[in-house]
């Protein structure tokens, strides 16, 4: 089998920094031979022509344009094929894509995932410190209505939440303590993500190519909202043991199917009791969902923080479904303190089936992610209660193990204001 070529992924909003991220790789590309492949959503492509004059680029055969769309999307399969022809030309041995600047990098991950003979290396994200002090601070750049400015927040917090290294760029134009400010928001929206500042994206190249820093369960998984779920999973189980309700053997959140499973079974070996869910599609972007086999049965308040600049978390947990028609028109006035919110929820009117319900800013969406077991016959049932102790002492006996269960992430968020509106949601 042939070597693996390696791809870089940029990802920022229009402005951040990307072309001068990427210029700057180019004209010190560390003993690679690097093609680029060029995304812009309009007809014709600026950034290629930046790129092509500024990195002094002669050979036009490295510079691949893909425009009038998202390879997030529409042209997501465009971007494979042009992939697929770089490496077939043997001239290169690293790629490097920078995505349009409304691109989320989720999806354009997981496509260059299933190519055989590339790996993806590194995706970064790089975001502008004076944006996100605008964006983040006291709410003042949410005031507005407008949807072309909630789009934004929203890309902003996905292209925060999913990458491997994360570039804030123009540190020069915000003072230490907003830029205090932005690593705080950072933190809470992805934990874990190496994070470099920077002024006119100097930074060094080996941060940006050849890292092998890249793993797309490790990303998905370092999220702040899933992160915050863990936390409150691991309240739960101490609480239980404090109080001597449970005794629970060592047991783990397994990150691709969400189950809690012995340490010594795997993924894979529990996998048969997941097949009645599924991956779910969601606005055209195929997201792997995790199971929603990972419940308990009594709602207790873990105790939420707060940093010092106001930016905390909470789990919303409760066994009552949502009733469609309130939880729409409370979505028209969803607070503006909310930054972020992610998790599993079933709807009264459907109680089969379970939903994934996403916020970035005030974009709200919810997608199908597969059927409860409680729905499924009884026979699968009892054997996977009877072969999984631990879901069974998590059973529900009305509603079996269905939930709503939503991490909330915002700043200076009113925990009981929001749980009291959600609850007049519930039927």
């Amino acid at each position: 089998m042939s070597k693996k070529i390696p791809i870089t992924l940029l990802c920022g909003y229009l402005g951040a920094g990307k072309t001068t991220l990427l210029n700057r790789v180019l004209t010190n590309q560390k003993g690679y031979k690097v093609a680029v492949i060029v995304n812009d959503i309009g007809e014709v492509n600026v950034d290629e022509a930046l790129i092509s004059r500024e990195a002094k680029i002669t050979d036009t055969s490295s510079i691949v344009p893909l425009t009038n769309g998202c390879i997030c999307c529409n042209l997501k399969s465009d971007m494979v094929t042009q992939i697929e022809e770089l490496m077939k030309t043997g001239k290169f041995d690293y790629i490097l894509i920078e995505a349009s600047g409304v691109c989320e990098p989720m999806p354009i991950a997981q496509a260059i995932e299933q190519i055989e003979v590339g790996q993806l290396d590194n995706v970064v994200g790089v975001v502008d410190a004076s944006r996100l002090v605008d964006e983040f601070d006291e709410g003042k750049s949410l005031l507005k209505d407008d949807i072309e400015e909630e789009d934004i927040e929203s890309l902003l917090i996905q292209q925060i939440e999913f990458c491997s290294t994360l570039i804030i760029n123009k540190r020069d134009l915000v003072s230490d303590e907003q830029m205090k400010m932005v690593r705080a928001v950072v933190n809470k929206i992805q934990p874990t993500v190496k994070v470099i500042e920077t002024t006119k994206c100097e930074v060094s190249v080996d941060e940006i190519i050849g890292t092998n820093r890249f793993d797309f369960e490790t990303v998905y998984a370092s999220a702040g909202w899933v992160k915050a779920l863990e936390e409150h999973e691991e309240h739960l189980h101490d609480d239980d043991h404090d109080h001597e309700h449970h005794h629970h053997d060592d047991e783990e959140v397994c990150e691709k199917c969400g189950h809690h499973h012995g340490q010594d079974e795997s993924c894979e070996e529990h996998k048969e009791h997941c097949d009645h869910h599924h991956d779910h599609e969601h606005e055209g972007h195929d997201h792997d969902e995790k199971c929603c086999c990972h419940h308990h049965h009594k709602h207790r308040h873990d105790g939420e923080s707060e940093d010092e600049y106001g930016i905390g978390s909470f789990v919303y947990y409760r066994r009552r479904p949502f009733n469609r028609i309130k939880l729409d028109e409370y979505a028209s006035r969803w607070p503006r303190s909310i930054i972020r919110s992610k998790g599993v929820m079933w709807f009264s009117d459907e109680d089969d089936m379970a939903y994934v319900l996403e916020t970035s800013g005030r974009q709200i969406q919810a997608g199908y992610s597969g059927n409860w077991l409680a729905a499924c016959p009884k026979e699968e049932q009892e054997q996977v209660l009877a072969e999984e102790p631990d879901m069974k002492k998590d059973w529900d006996e009305k509603v079996g193990d269905r939930m709503v269960k939503l991490v909330i992430i915002g700043r200076h968020l009113n925990r009981e204001e929001i749980e009291k509106d959600l609850d007049a949601c519930l039927d």
